[in-house]
C-alpha cells in the first residue's frame, strides 16, 4: 500500500494516526535515503503516543528512549560497521520490546530484526512530500494498513 503525504501536516498526520495503529512489541523499520524524513516520522509517531521530549536522531547513541503511556525505543544503526556491533546494546528488549520500537537502517542488522518486523520504505518525491510504501508481508504489516486505510486518506 502507498500512502502519499504531501507536506509537513500530512506527515504529522500521518504519524499520528499511525501511533494509535501501533501496539507494544512492534518493531518498525524505516527505509529510506539520507533526508528522507523517518526521524520526521518518528518524532510525528512519537507526539501521538503523547511523549511530548523533543525526539532527536540517536544517530551517535544508536538508542534513544522516551517514556510515555507507552515506551518508545529509537534506534539508528547507520554508523553500524559490523553487523554484530549490535549485540553491544540490550538487543532483546529493544526487539522484542514491551514498547515500540523504531528503527533506521534495520538492514544493518537483519539477521537480528523480528520475523514479524514491520517495514516502511519513505521517498522523497519533491522538497516537501514523501511517499511511503507497506507491503503487507505479514500479519502486523496488514493490520496496520488496515488501520490506516480507515483513517488516513490520501
Amino acid at each position: 500500500m502507498e500512502y502519499i503525504l504531501k507536506d509537513l501536516d500530512d506527515t504529522k498526520k500521518f504519524g499520528h494516526i499511525l501511533s494509535k495503529t501501533l501496539k507494544r512489541g512492534d518493531v518498525v523499520s524505516l527505509i529510506g535515503d539520507l533526508g528522507s524524513g523517518k526521524t520526521t516520522l518518528t518524532q510525528s509517531i512519537a507526539e501521538g503516543l503523547g511523549i511530548e521530549e523533543n525526539v532527536t536522531s540517536p544517530t551517535f547513541s544508536l538508542v534513544n528512549t522516551y517514556d510515555a503511556t507507552i515506551q518508545l525505543n529509537h534506534m539508528d544503526l547507520y554508523r553500524l560497521e559490523d553487523e554484530m556491533e549490535i549485540e553491544s546494546l540490550d538487543i532483546d528488549e529493544l526487539l522484542y520490546p514491551d514498547g515500540i520500537t523504531i528503527v533506521e537502517w534495520a538492514s544493518m542488522a537483519q539477521s537480528y530484526m523480528p520475523r514479524n518486523l514491520i517495514e516502511m520504505t519513505i521517498e522523497k518525491t519533491s522538497e516537501t512530500s514523501r511517499k511511503i510504501i507497506i507491503n503487507g508481508k505479514n500479519k502486523r504489516e496488514k493490520e496496520i494498513i488496515e488501520g490506516l486505510n480507515e483513517n488516513f486518506s490520501n
